[in-house]
């Protein structure tokens, strides 16, 4: 045997070996840090490009203009991290604010968002500060620094806030409690939150539903009711019906109570955690500030009555979005003189309004999910607005009566000819199907603007425990 056929024979026996050990490496990432580069237009195994393509053009040139709200793309790692860090190569002359979401939980589906751009702080002329990745913005410079803000902090009134809280408390002038019970009778379907006001009385609601089968799985209903420092100060839960098939054979009515004594006067939160198949046919309670925020989802009455009962709900808003999942939920919504004809499933409608004064708002059949950047009440007696004022894409800062802004972000770099932004989520909070992580880019306004939001790469980095 001759040296060369030696040394072939090793070569052959050392390839295998190494691509053995390659993907050993790739699969248990000894360092604890994988990376992806993805260019749009180019393939990936781990990064899907942006769909869908009625929100987003094809890729040319390595570049991709999403047109619509919101756009997404699919991550798929090979194995289980504990961290994703995603950088976002982009160009935005036009979107006041893009952030990026990742999927946390489904029916309905809800996403953490992060900011990626918000050029309402950026192209601001009012006196900015920057520290340790929170930004106060002054139209008159009053504050030398943060330290300073928060010792002596000004009316929550003149501040409005993004992506982080003004922890001034909020004192609602001449409340006093009463035992009158009041009933919302308005179908409400899936999770929602809402936000109460106490003051010497017990909190109490209950919650009649029923259980409509629609979907597989169990449906547990959990109320969680938490103080002004978001800590969880009372819970009331039932458990599923005992039918978890989509046999749509819905349950009778069914109540659950939640209730919380000795609260100190304040804003409390309640969370009503539970899945798509049920259905609130009515809340009966003694508290008198009832307003529900991000989202309502009037459901139909199938099972329920005969004939589809909508519902009248009241919002200062001037922005909602609305969306109907079957062909029976298509009906005109109105607002005063304005009308909004629902007229497909599955498409996104917006409703403006114009005027700072409570509008009314009528939903003549439901079935129908309203989004909104404010508050929604039933009753305008029950209206309230504990929350200071949110920086939204269709805010007019220098209109807006504010004078601070206090805001949790940070601007994003620039690269040559992009913006280069930098977001991080715990994969604990991201909802996995199939191995796979859905992530979106929320672009409120878009549509409207005519405007569109330029990408041309998603970066990732993927972290674990090392080995």
């Amino acid at each position: 045997m001759t040296f060369l056929t030696r040394i072939l024979q090793l070569v052959i026996i050392a390839i295998p070996l190494l691509l053995m050990g390659w993907l050993a490496t790739q699969w248990l990432v000894p360092s604890g840090v994988f990376s992806v580069g993805h260019v749009v237009g180019e393939p990936s195994p781990f990064i899907d490009e942006l769909q869908p393509g009625t929100r987003v053009l094809p890729p040319k040139d390595g570049v991709q203009a999403v047109i619509g709200d919101p756009a997404f793309f699919f991550v798929h790692p090979h194995r289980d991290f504990e961290r994703i860090v995603l950088d976002v190569w982009f160009q935005n002359d036009s979107v006041p604010i893009v952030e990026l979401g990742a999927l946390s939980a489904v029916n309905p589906e809800s996403y953490t968002l992060l900011p990626l751009h918000n050029r309402l702080i950026d192209e601001s002329t009012w006196d900015r500060l920057d520290e340790d990745g929170v930004v106060l913005l002054q139209r008159e410079k009053t504050y030398g620094s943060l330290a300073e803000f928060f010792a002596d902090p000004p009316s929550r009134d003149s501040v409005a806030t993004y992506r982080t809280t003004f922890d001034v408390p909020y004192r609602l002038a001449g409340y006093h409690p009463t035992s009158a019970t009041v009933a919302i009778d308005v179908s409400l379907r899936g999770r929602h939150e809402f936000k109460t006001y106490i003051k010497d009385e017990t909190l109490h609601f209950t919650f009649n539903y029923m259980d409509m089968n629609r979907d597989d799985g169990a449906d547990v209903v959990r109320a969680t009711v938490f103080n002004e420092a978001l800590q969880p100060v009372a819970e009331a839960r039932a458990d599923d019906d005992n039918d978890t098939s989509d046999d749509a054979v819905a349950t009778g009515m069914k109540s659950l109570d939640l209730e919380a004594f000795g609260l100190p006067e304040g804003v409390y939160k309640v969370v009503v955690d539970t899945t798509r198949d049920i259905f609130f046919r009515r809340i009966e309670t003694s508290q008198q500030k009832i307003v529900f925020s991000g989202s309502v989802f009037v459901g139909d009455e199938i099972g329920y009555h005969a004939r589809a009962q909508g519902a009248v709900l009241y919002t200062p808003s001037n922005r909602l979005r609305l969306q109907t999942r079957h062909g029976e939920g298509v009906q005109t919504v109105t607002s005063g003189s304005t009308a909004l004809a629902i007229m497909e499933p599955y498409e996104w409608y917006v409703l403006a309004l114009t005027g700072e004064d409570l509008k009314q708002v009528e939903v003549p059949i439901g079935d129908v999910e309203i989004v909104t950047d404010g508050k929604i009440a039933f009753s305008p007696s029950q209206y309230f607005n504990p929350d200071p004022v949110t920086l939204t894409a269709f805010t007019d800062l220098d209109g807006s009566g504010v004078d601070y802004v206090l805001a949790q972000y940070q601007s994003p770099r620039k690269e040559g000819e992009w913006l280069v932004a930098q977001v991080a989520f715990d994969t604990k909070g991201i909802w996995t199907q199939d191995g796979t992580w859905k992530f979106i880019f929320s672009t409120p306004g878009i549509e409207e603007l005519d405007a569109n939001l330029l990408v041309h790469a998603i970066n990732a980095w993927l972290y674990r425990d090392p080995i």
